[in-house]
């Protein structure tokens, strides 16, 4: 019970992300908005563990899962993520990163032999065909004229990052408390960001907005700190593949907070969103049954 209330929470501030993403980006380019994003969030969880501390190490010891982890899964998802927002709505994106279950399934199958059956293929069949629905704006039957969106296909590729993330969670923690292994992948980012710092043309902080630096504490503090432990935390406790079905809160939440944030949504959102849900809910019930035969 515990596991999906971590994984309920995380899912919901993980949905604000989008439009907080957005407001930073009205003001700074991608790369400064990832810095600010995990410089506040690192400093948030360093204050929540620093009496557990990771040693030196621990940090070698895990060095292999914490870099695979931190560098290409979370670094390489809030790159493409900050891009793909700069060309794309955040109702758009969190209906893509919906597609995140299916794609966590066929990673934990491939990278930590979890057992798939033909049902969860059927599943993730029916979730890809409402997110190539969702990123044609609804217009099947003209497929061929339709361009892609530049900022839907970078959404795309973040979505794979971060179900490698996921299936890595689940991989390489068992030696590592949560909380350490959150701050360290976390600082992965950071440094990623502080690296990519100097082409930004990064401006003086004081010409920043109230806006700006409100949208900095959300997504630093609840989406980054809390959002990630707590997501972590779940992953931990009931697996990446089984976890992975509360990714379809985000589009939800992420539905309700635009109301907050006067973004519209379209038919073609709906119609997307519940296609993308029913085949995650297809696969997500087959993996249970699926479990229990196995047990």
């Amino acid at each position: 019970m515990k596991a999906i209330f971590y994984l309920i929470i995380a899912t919901i501030f993980l949905g604000l992300n989008f439009h907080l993403a957005k407001v930073i980006l009205k003001e700074v380019n991608f790369i400064e908005a990832g810095f600010w994003r995990f410089l506040f969030g690192v400093v948030i969880l360093i204050l929540l563990g620093s009496k557990k501390l990771p040693s030196f190490k621990i940090i070698k010891k895990n060095l292999k899962g914490i870099s695979l982890t931190g560098f290409i899964g979370l670094f390489g998802f809030n790159l493409f993520f900050f891009l793909g927002l700069l060309n794309t709505s955040a109702v758009n994106a969190a209906l893509i990163v919906s597609l995140n279950p299916a794609l966590t399934i066929l990673f934990s199958y491939k990278i930590i032999k979890t057992p798939i059956n033909k049902i969860q293929i059927t599943g993730i069949i029916i979730a890809f065909f409402g997110v190539i629905y969702l990123i044609l704006k609804g217009h099947i039957t003209n497929i061929s004229n339709i361009q892609f969106n530049y900022g839907d296909i970078l959404i795309l590729i973040a979505n794979i990052f971060f179900a490698l993330h996921h299936v890595w969670v689940k991989k390489y923690t068992s030696t590592i408390s949560n909380l350490n292994f959150t701050l360290l992948t976390s600082s992965c980012c950071l440094i990623g960001f502080f690296i990519l710092l100097p082409i930004s043309g990064m401006e003086v902080v004081t010409t920043h907005t109230h806006h700006f630096w409100m949208a900095v504490l959300g997504i630093g503090c609840l989406g980054t700190a809390l959002a990630y432990f707590l997501w972590q935390k779940g992953v931990q406790i009931k697996g990446a593949d089984k976890a992975g079905i509360y990714m379809n809160i985000i589009p939800l939440s992420a539905a309700l907070f635009a109301i907050l944030f006067d973004e519209n949504i379209d038919t073609y959102h709906t119609i997307g969103g519940l296609f993308i849900i029913t085949g995650l809910l297809i696969s997500n019930n087959s993996s249970s049954k699926f479990s229990k035969t196995l047990s």
